[in-house]
């Protein structure tokens, strides 16, 4: 794997800060986006695009937080952020911690999420936003405008003691330190303070030994390991994504870890190469394998042999991704000499510029793209001659339906699926697409075998009772 200095100075950085700050303060300063390293949402983690863009991003970071301090006062004054949580099923010895954006409420007065399948009687703890956990749903009493400024003064001190105080190039660290600010300034650290506040009151009264979290090392999942670590719980997940290299945020350093960083004590994860790939930066975790309930419906999956209608293109969550595939469309309908039917299909919660929406709109009102609407993902792929993305698992759902796929490559940005050495998969930068490759991908055979393993479906599923069976 590939040293990033620039992602050690950001471990340092966070390093310094927790020796200025109060003790109670350390547990956030882990879930912030200098340890959290998401690549989803930040470009500074993609090592090319930074080297290339440098000096772009640090404009770009000022001028943010130059809107962000002028917002500044309003968001001190008013509480932007109303949270709320909701207890439900029977609360015994377990607990699963689930995001409201990660699930809904459902019928039998529960909620659910696709990352775990669980009964009514499970018991769950729904966090998040106002109005978004069900009626079972408990205000959070709001914090005082003098703990803001408590949070935020020493905050802002341990950023710029940190800045001065580690060595590194003076571009690298006014990035890491812009991106301090940014959260800090913000109020990012809210949401962390009121879940880690709320869930360590449940877990006390309730005496829970057992805490479960659907996503590994996401930022919000790193409080939920020290609320488990506080309480002498012990922490469980399982994998609900593709795992490679880029997710950064799943590659913690030991000096994280011997300053305060909690890692969860159980991760079932799809097949043993992951388990590999992971063990080294989770000595004291034990890995088991298992098939997450969000693909447990491709277990038994019948190829159907539709007639293909259209070449699919689909997206992940990230921004970048997004624009990568819009101007691969592009580029292919500027050189194609035929018609090509095209679909596309995007992320529930894509991020959009105002750019690519434009782009996006202008393709369907001329008729070259027609937009996914009513549709089941399995729908959508059954009558694909081929599907066409950059990051998004549903890629490797089409090979498991026996579709072949091009992954398209931006080399400014980290590859977050691997589908290297599979039969009916090809890789090709976004800018060099053409017609002809649409053509030849549609005469591929595809071998679903390997990528049923990668997806561990001939594992259980681990569902609520599994994932606590460890």
């Amino acid at each position: 794997m590939q040293k990033d200095c620039f992602e050690q100075l950001a471990v340092s950085f966070i390093i310094e800060v927790a020796k200025i700050v109060p003790k109670k303060m350390k547990v956030y300063l882990f879930s912030s986006p200098l340890s959290a390293r998401s690549t989803d949402v930040c470009l500074l983690w993609h090592f090319n695009y930074r080297e290339k863009y440098k000096t772009k991003l640090l404009k770009q970071k000022i001028i943010l937080l130059c809107f962000t301090l002028a917002r500044l006062p309003f968001k001190f004054i008013k509480d932007m952020g109303v949270f709320e949580y909701a207890l439900y099923g029977d609360i015994k010895k377990s607990l699963l911690v689930i995001w409201s954006m990660c699930s809904q409420s459902s019928q039998d007065s529960t909620f659910k999420t696709p990352y775990i399948s669980t009964d009514k009687n499970d018991a769950l703890f729904v966090f998040g936003h106002k109005n978004s956990c069900g009626e079972k749903a408990n205000e959070i009493k709001r914090i005082s405008l003098r703990v803001k400024m408590v949070f935020v003064y020493f905050l802002i001190k341990g950023g710029i003691y940190s800045f001065f105080k580690i060595k590194g190039k003076f571009l690298d660290r006014s990035l890491l330190l812009l991106e301090w600010f940014e959260w800090v300034l913000k109020l990012d650290w809210i949401f962390y303070y009121y879940l880690e506040k709320q869930l360590s009151e449940v877990v006390d009264k309730y005496n829970i030994e057992e805490l479960g979290c659907v996503h590994e090392m996401h930022s919000y999942a790193r409080i939920v390991w020290s609320v488990a670590n506080k309480y002498k719980a012990k922490g469980y997940t399982v994998q609900h994504a593709a795992i490679t290299t880029a997710k950064r945020w799943m590659f913690c350093y030991p000096k994280e870890i011997d300053n305060g960083l909690e890692l969860p004590d159980v991760i079932y994860v799809y097949n043993s190469e992951i388990a590999d790939l992971l063990r080294p930066f989770f000595l004291n975790t034990e890995f088991f394998l298992g098939c997450s309930s969000r693909y447990a419906h491709w277990k038994n999956i019948k190829k159907k042999e539709n007639q293909t209608k259209y070449y699919l293109f689909v997206t992940a969550l990230p921004k970048f991704d997004n624009e990568t595939v819009i101007e691969a469309i592009g580029n292919l309908l500027a050189s194609a000499k035929t018609f090509v039917p095209f679909r596309l299909r995007l992320h529930p919660q894509a991020i959009l510029s105002s750019k690519v929406k434009n782009k996006i709109n202008s393709l369907i009102k001329k008729g070259f793209l027609e937009i996914s609407e009513g549709m089941s993902l399995k729908e959508d792929i059954e009558s694909a001659i081929a599907v066409i993305g950059m990051s998004t698992t549903v890629l490797e759902e089409a090979l498991l339906l026996g579709h072949p796929v091009i992954q398209i490559r931006n080399r400014d940005y980290l590859p977050y699926i691997n589908i290297d050495n599979i039969q009916g998969a090809i890789k090709k930068d976004y800018r060099d697409l053409q017609e002809e490759d649409l053509l030849n991908i549609a005469k591929l055979k595809v071998d679903s075998k390997e990528i049923r393993n990668r997806f561990g479906l001939d594992y259980p599923v681990v569902d609520y009772k599994r994932l606590f069976n460890q």
